[in-house]
């Protein structure tokens, strides 16, 4: 009885922890957009840290850290294919939407949208 409820806690533990995203390459379009065309590129240390139970979305690409708290989720009607998440900080409310495959993720700024290419090493850590 005592290895079930371990093993209840444990998996329920596991749904609850954090993803990580290990991005392997990273496209800033700046307004005005072109469509497939990047101000800025490359594949320097990025990661998106993606914690659903604790409402937070922690970006961090190259030297720059950003937090933001999840304030809406759901699926596009339109696009079944992406999971879209409305996000908030001190600065104001940005769009990101990542795909059922968690190979892309999109942060949908007024001014400026980042496309973020993630690689396999996506991962639940404690």
């Amino acid at each position: 009885m005592k290895k079930i409820i371990l093993l209840l806690l444990i998996s329920g533990g596991l749904y609850a922890q954090e993803q990580v995203f290990n991005v392997q390459r990273y496209c800033i379009d700046e307004q005005p957009f072109r469509k497939n065309e990047c101000n800025v590129a490359g594949n320097e240390y990025s990661f998106v840290f993606l914690d659903i139970q604790k409402h937070s979305v922690v970006l961090f690409l190259t030297a720059t850290k950003m937090k933001y708290k999840i304030v809406d989720s759901g699926v596009f009607a339109s696009d079944g294919n992406y999971t879209f998440y409305t996000l908030e900080n001190e600065k104001g409310q940005v769009a990101m939407r990542i795909n059922k495959q968690h190979t892309k993720i999109e942060f949908i700024y007024p001014n400026t949208h980042i496309y973020l290419t993630v690689g396999k090493s996506t991962k639940a850590i404690r």
